[in-house]
């Protein structure tokens, strides 16, 4: 939770509605209060509010949503700086992350591209996301991917993640998802980070 310069990175992807294939399918389709409410995405908005809550007090910090594209969830805040003093900046990033609605793709070349787009670069990442992602730069031609084809994309998205960064990554339920996990510990290990698939009543 240290650091003076934090990103949290939250996956808003589709696949966040639900821990089951069918079941994210089944709410993607459904209105939008109904995706909101998921319980999946409910467990992520809290442990993003965890998050927030136990920044040090005298960090700076940028909260940005990403499926296949990333963006600051306060909007007019990219690229800035955020202080963690201010409850006022707080409140703006949880509320505003309260109106996201899960849809789409994930890209997590978007998500880790941000680190090298904020001045001064972040000293520490909090990443909470479900498992790898389905595209990488650029819209894919096809509208599936394998799980080889998912790992990828993966290793070309650290690959775009300056060094000396650790990552710390939390990561909730998801079914048919075979490398994630391995791959988001072995991320950990290499940038100095950690790895968590917290328990189903926390935070």
């Amino acid at each position: 939770m240290g650091g003076k310069r934090v990103l949290i990175l939250v996956d808003t992807s589709a696949s966040m509605l639900d821990e089951t294939i069918v079941n994210a399918v089944r709410r993607r389709n459904m209105d939008t209060a109904s995706k909101r409410s998921a319980p999946k995405w409910q467990r992520a908005l809290k442990t993003a509010e965890w998050l927030v809550s136990n920044l040090p007090a005298s960090a700076g910090f940028q909260l940005y949503t990403f499926n296949t594209r990333a963006s600051a969830a306060v909007s007019g805040s990219e690229g800035t700086w955020l202080q963690a003093s201010s409850s006022n900046n707080l409140d703006s990033a949880i509320n505003a992350l309260r109106q996201a609605v899960p849809g789409a793709g994930t890209s997590l070349y978007q998500a880790l591209s941000v680190a090298g787009k904020l001045s001064p670069r972040p000293d520490n990442i909090l990443l909470v996301t479900d498992g790898l992602p389905t595209q990488g730069r650029d819209k894919p031609a096809g509208t599936t991917v394998s799980a080889d084809g998912r790992l990828k994309h993966f290793q070309a998205a650290v690959r775009v993640l300056p060094s000396g960064i650790p990552v710390n990554t939390v990561l909730l339920p998801m079914e048919g998802d075979a490398y994630a996990a391995a791959a988001y510990w072995k991320l950990a290990q290499q940038t100095h980070g950690s790895f968590l698939t917290p328990a189903r009543d926390w935070p």
